[in-house]
């Protein structure tokens, strides 16, 4: 989990967004109610290359008229599975993790990627010590 999601307001425009995404190396922000900090949208990569696809003036279209709502997000004290289950089951590539509703990071399939080999590592730990 990457702890620095970024957010924005819905806004904030698509060519914004792109740029705070090649900037950063990022591809998703979280959109926030500036007043509350609720979470309320999310803007990926994919969402921005639909806009330029379709001749949206990116300049000027802010990111409240096309982001992904609800946010699908999951509590800090899930487990890796549960996050990975979620991902799966709603086709989704990155989510938003949060600690009584306040966001506090970011998973990511390139997360999950790079947490298999320890996941395989502690399987086979485990049953080598169920054989002993």
């Amino acid at each position: 989990m990457k702890r620095s999601a970024r957010t924005i307001t819905e806004e904030t425009t698509a060519s914004a967004v792109a740029r705070l995404f090649a900037e950063n190396g990022i591809g998703s922000a979280v959109v926030v109610d500036p007043e509350t900090d609720d979470l309320i949208g999310i803007v990926t990569e994919s969402d921005i290359m639909h806009q330029v696809a379709t001749g949206a003036d990116v300049t000027a279209v802010p990111v409240g008229s096309f982001m992904t709502t609800p946010v699908i997000t999951i509590n800090s004290t899930d487990s890796i599975d549960t996050a990975a289950t979620l991902m799966r089951d709603r086709s989704i590539r990155r989510l938003p993790v949060v600690d009584d509703d306040r966001l506090v990071g970011m998973l990511t399939t390139t997360d999950l990627v790079h947490y298999i080999p320890r996941l395989r590592d502690t399987i086979l730990r485990s049953r080598n010590e169920t054989e002993r």
